[in-house]
């Protein structure tokens, strides 16, 4: 998957994805892989945008989005 940017909701499927897999962390905190594209996520909202460049992410949202998306893609 080689795309130009993300969506808010293709960051809240991959949030909610990671959630469905990994423990919480501490105090009920979200799980590591999900928390980077929390950040993400906040910032497209506290910017009123519907989407977020993939060259302003980082490596590791990068990588959480990629591999929470293509593992929804698989056919069941």
């Amino acid at each position: 998957m080689n795309k130009s940017g993300f969506s808010i909701a293709e960051i809240e499927q991959a949030i909610n994805y990671w959630c469905a897999r990994q423990a919480p962390g501490e105090d009920g905190a979200l799980c590591a892989k999900a928390r980077p594209l929390a950040d993400v996520y906040g910032l497209i909202i506290f910017e009123h945008a519907d989407t977020v460049e993939a060259a302003k992410l980082n490596d590791d949202q990068l990588d959480a989005l990629r591999v929470a998306l293509y593992q929804r893609e698989l056919p069941l």
